[in-house]
């Protein structure tokens, strides 16, 4: 989804072959999608950063920001990135 003026746009895109393989392959990865909203100063400053070859996506970036925004403000949390998803609630 597309957001122009802080106002979210969706957007439609036609499925071939090509794609529904590329979705099934990110099905497969051990990876949880997010979708956040910056500021467009924030997301131009994050893609010249990837178009400079510094990180090799914006979703490295944000990665790295989150983990590291969980080291410094909840250290005594022990648990590893792998055990994060493996946890459920009990009733």
């Amino acid at each position: 989804m597309a957001v122009m003026n802080n106002v979210p746009i969706p957007i439609t895109m036609k499925t071939n072959t090509s794609s529904t393989q590329k979705t099934e392959a990110k099905e497969q990865r051990n990876k949880a999608t997010i979708c956040a909203t910056v500021s467009p100063w924030l997301k131009t400053r994050l893609e010249r950063m990837v178009d400079s070859k510094e990180f090799s996506s914006v979703s490295d970036i944000v990665s790295l920001a989150c983990h590291e925004f969980l080291i410094r403000h909840f250290p005594d949390q022990d648990e590893q990135p792998d055990t994060l998803f493996k946890h459920k609630k009990k009733n």
